[in-house]
C-alpha cells in the first residue's frame, strides 16, 4: 500500500490536535467537513477522481483503506 507523502502533510494538518497516523489499520477520526476537505484535495492535488459511488465511509476510514481507494484507481506512488 502507498500513501503520497502529501496526503500524509494533509491528513496530519487537517487532524490537529490529534496525533499523526502511521499505522494503516489505526481509525483517522474524520468528520464530515474534514472528509469534504480530504476529497476536495484528492481531486485538487493529487488529480484523484472520486466516483460518487465511492463516497462511502468505509473508504476513508484509515489509511489502508484510502490505500486500497487509490490502488484500485490505478494510482501508483513511489
Amino acid at each position: 500500500m502507498d500513501i503520497p507523502d502529501k496526503l500524509f502533510e494533509f491528513l496530519d494538518e487537517v487532524r490537529q490536535p490529534l496525533p499523526l497516523v502511521r499505522d494503516p489499520d489505526e481509525p483517522l477520526h474524520l468528520d464530515s467537513l474534514t472528509m469534504l476537505r480530504l476529497i476536495a484535495f484528492l481531486e485538487s492535488d493529487l488529480d484523484i477522481v472520486i466516483d460518487y459511488n465511492q463516497l462511502v465511509i468505509d473508504n476513508f476510514v484509515n489509511l489502508r483503506a484510502i490505500g486500497n481507494l487509490l490502488e484500485g484507481k490505478g494510482v501508483r506512488i513511489g
